[in-house]
């Protein structure tokens, strides 16, 4: 059989010897059979250098794919949540009720799931033919009530019935409904009218207060709950998931353009008509939204509807600044794939003005066209990979890792982040044993670079190493870490000579003589402040005024009673009424008068101190009072002297205690002299 010319094994063969003109002739024959094929495969070759020429230093990023809806299984705690909610509203108590309708519009995590559970399980038990009558009767009810609450004004309701009428485009049972409920909420009305033991009216209430978390969740994942429950139940909850769509507006725009594939008709032509309604039928204006989450999610929807008219919206993202938004148009290409081959060779034309080759597959083309963006985008960052490699190459590996250093803080997911590894791993085996902590830190961040490759087991025993020596410094040494490093890489001398001296030297124990110093320092100072204070205390304090001379003080007699200060002075009980004073000495004159006027008294009454300091010491006793008390408490006075003490304190005016002076301080009492037997007695005259 003769081989083809573009087979490798017949280039260059000698025909042999014995039949030469034979196999001249199967040569000559086979060239001319191969003549037609020389052109496409001379196109063909062209087209491979071509291709081999086109791509960048490095290899074409792969196709991100895009995940399929996830539905996963619900949160016991979400449905316990929602199961008590669901429970209270539909209960008895009016209480109970309003609690769980005021907590409907506040979102609760993972509610979406616990909701898509439990409507399967209305799904299955409602009355079909005896929750529309139930929900017709709470409508009505409510229109009576707003139309009196109104005062019976229906111009407004024919302007609502003509706009609700254009909305519904002919619909004319739909447009009244809307316009009978154009205000008022259906959950309001049906808690209006209370049915708790009609099974009937507990389902509808459970599935509008469901509507109502829905909308209060308002992620993708919640709308597509809401679109569902259109396709379960139909024209019965149509009119309140149109209002909670158009509440959401932007929020509901992903999943209506998915619920345009939807296997149920009437939930295709709902959807559409909601877009219409939002003013996002088209791909240039549902892109027309400043959340990055929602654009992003409406870039997949588009992707998973196919809709290849919407491939020049999507190409516009794919070189976007933003991540997200970049990994979601890319993933939406990918979705759409070979119908959008056209609309992906228009770009790379526009891109590079060049024409891809016709042998080049969509795939192959998107992946060309999304490594020209980012080689663009991140000019600068290819620029600094490139000077890093060659520094690596040159055994420079300082400035490489600097070099990589500033292409991670650029672009983290970089695709040649890969040939980092090898020169953060020489640097960090290079550095001498006073920066283990900077070695460890390169050896983790080449971990991280790539964690499954082939050196990886290596990197993390030289890890686990370097972290058992720097235990081994600070004291505190670990056997674990060295025999992980150990059981990593069987060969890593480092690890075995460590762990082998764990067991001859023992790890000094540092001295807590520092410690103890400072602590006896802190609690001498203490002591020292608490000896001040205790002292400052207990020196008396000085007086506010001194007298200019102190008055001398009289001798003490033995029956007499010490002068009261005013901290020792007290209230007193009345002493028993004395004798009434005779005629003589009614007519005598005060005994403080007497002393004031009679220059010649003796030392001991000189000295005695004047009833007003007395009577000053101690406001609280009235004058009356004080005299009795003196009287009481001096038995050495005469009958006539305690009489004339009596009558002047009858005669001396009592002030009230408002107009009372404030009393004068009172001066510390030094101790009586020792009486002289010849001194007179107190109260005497001296002749």
């Amino acid at each position: 059989m003769a081989r083809d010319a573009s087979d490798p094994r017949s280039a260059g063969a000698r025909p042999s010897p014995r039949g030469g003109p034979r196999c001249a002739l199967l040569v000559l024959l086979s060239l001319v059979a191969a003549a037609p094929l020389a052109p496409p495969l001379a196109h063909a070759a062209v087209d491979r250098d071509a291709g081999a020429a086109a791509p960048a230093s490095s290899a074409l990023p792969e196709l991100p794919r895009l995940a399929p809806i996830a539905r996963p299984e619900p949160d016991i705690t979400a449905v316990r949540e929602l199961d008590r909610v669901l429970d209270q509203i539909t209960s008895q108590d009016a209480r109970a009720r309003e609690n769980a309708r005021a907590t409907l519009d506040e979102p609760i995590s993972g509610i979406v799931d616990a909701v898509r559970l439990r409507v399967q399980d209305v799904r299955g038990s409602i009355d079909r033919d005896a929750a529309p009558r139930v929900l017709a009767e709470a409508r009505r009810e409510g229109r009576r009530a707003l139309k009196g609450d109104k005062g019976g004004d229906d111009a407004p309701d024919g302007k609502k019935k003509g706009a609700e009428a254009k909305d519904d485009k002919g619909a004319k049972k739909g447009a009244g409904d809307e316009k009978d409920d154009a205000e008022g909420d259906w959950l309001d009305f049906m808690l209006a009218t209370p049915r708790p033991r009609d099974s009937a009216w507990s389902d509808v209430v459970k599935l509008l207060a469901m509507v109502r978390m829905l909308a209060a969740d308002g992620t993708t994942p919640a709308v597509r709950e809401l679109i569902a429950l259109h396709a379960y139940f139909g024209e019965l909850l149509r009119i309140d998931l149109q209002r909670q769509v158009a509440k959401l507006r932007d929020k509901a725009v992903p999943a209506l353009i998915e619920a345009r594939q939807h296997d149920a008709k009437i939930v295709q032509r709902w959807a559409n008509k909601q877009l219409d309604l939002l003013g996002r039928a088209i791909p240039g204006e549902a892109i027309a939204s400043n959340d990055t989450q929602i654009l992003a999610d409406v870039l997949r929807a588009y992707g998973r509807v196919r809709d290849v008219d919407a491939m020049r919206v999507i190409l516009s993202f794919c070189n976007s600044d933003r991540a997200r938004l970049r990994d979601a148009a890319r993933e939406a290409i990918a979705a759409i794939g070979e119908p959008g081959v056209w609309q992906l060779r228009d770009a790379y034309l526009n891109l590079t003005g060049e024409k891809p080759p016709r042998e080049w597959s969509w795939d192959r083309i998107a992946r060309e066209l999304f490594a020209t963006y980012d080689r663009a985008r991140l000019a600068e960052v290819y620029e600094l990979m490139d000077e890093g490699v060659a520094a690596a190459s040159a055994n420079k590996l300082a400035e490489a890792t600097d070099a990589f250093d500033r292409v991670l803080a650029r672009a983290p997911l970089f695709e040649r982040r890969k040939e980092m590894v090898g020169p953060y791993v020489e640097r960090a085996r290079s550095m001498p044993a006073d920066r283990r902590e900077d070695a460890l830190a390169m050896l983790r961040k080449a971990l991280r670079l790539d964690p499954t490759g082939e050196h990886a087991p290596k990197i993390e025993a030289e890890i686990a190493y370097l972290e058992g020596v720097l235990l081994i410094d600070r004291g505190t040494p670990d056997k674990f870490v060295l025999e992980r490093a150990i059981e990593l890489d069987p060969g890593h001398a480092g690890a075995r000579a460590a762990l082998a001296s764990l067991g001859d030297k023992v790890a000094e124990r540092k001295s807590q003589k520092n410690r103890y110093i400072a602590a006896g320092a802190v609690g001498f100072a203490a002591l020292l402040a608490m000896f001040f204070i205790a002292r400052r205390r207990s020196d008396p304090a000085p007086s506010a005024k001194q007298p200019s001379a102190a008055p001398p003080q009289p001798p003490a007699s033995p029956g007499a009673e010490p002068p009261r200060t005013q901290a020792s002075a007290a209230p007193q009980p009345p002493a028993p009424p004395a004798p009434a004073p005779s005629a003589g000495q009614d007519n005598a004159p005060p005994r403080q008068a007497v002393a004031s006027s009679d220059p010649a008294l003796s030392p001991g009454q000189d000295s005695a101190p004047p009833r007003q300091a007395m009577e000053s010491s101690d406001p609280a006793l009235s004058p009356k009072q004080d005299g009795e008390a003196m009287a009481s408490s001096d038995p050495a006075l005469s009958p006539r002297q305690d009489g004339e003490a009596m009558a002047s304190s009858d005669l001396a005016p009592s002030a009230p205690a408002s107009e009372a002076s404030p009393a004068p301080p009172v001066q510390p009492i030094e101790p009586a002299e020792p009486r002289d037997d010849g001194a007179p007695e107190a109260g005497t005259l001296s002749r």
